[in-house]
């Protein structure tokens, strides 16, 4: 019998995103079934790049099964990428730019197999040739929860 898998743990702090900062409940179909984010995860160039090495750190993997259909949260000032957009540059999983695409965000590589690795902020877009690292100084489900709420928080201020 095949192990059972671990309980979701970060799961229902994303789905609460939604009620939060849209002010309606969570719907299955704001995110996307684990088989498809196996799916698009195999066809991204992460998958070419670190073939069986590439493991979605749980939290990553819990924001897509949340939220990874809900373009109102995840397409704002920041992108966040589908899992078949998913690539490494430099050692590190991007997953997150900046609507000018000036600053991308991504979690280490050796840190992928971490439940919820700390983000790291690239200084330039994920196509320039060159960008330098710095850690967030936050773990994925803290930056991201923290990202979504500073973004409305100044949607509402300028309205």
């Amino acid at each position: 019998m095949p192990p059972k898998p671990p309980s979701p743990v970060y799961l229902p702090g994303f789905q609460k995103l939604v009620p939060a900062l849209l002010g309606e409940g969570w719907a299955q179909d704001d995110g996307l079934p684990a088989a498809e984010v196996d799916r698009l995860l195999g066809e991204s160039p992460a998958a070419e790049q670190l073939g069986a090495d590439l493991v979605l750190p749980a939290a990553l993997r819990e924001f897509y099964l949340a939220l990874g259909n809900c373009g109102d949260l995840l397409e704002t000032e920041h992108f966040f990428w589908d899992p078949d957009d998913l690539e490494v540059r430099d050692g590190f999983l991007m997953f997150l730019e900046d609507a000018q695409e000036t600053v991308v965000w991504g979690l280490p590589v050796d840190n992928l197999p971490l439940p919820d690795p700390l983000v790291w902020r690239r200084s330039a877009g994920a196509e320039s040739e060159d960008g330098e690292w710095t850690d967030e100084g936050g773990t994925f489900s803290e930056f991201v929860t923290d990202l979504l709420a500073w973004t409305f928080e100044d949607e509402e201020e300028d309205r």
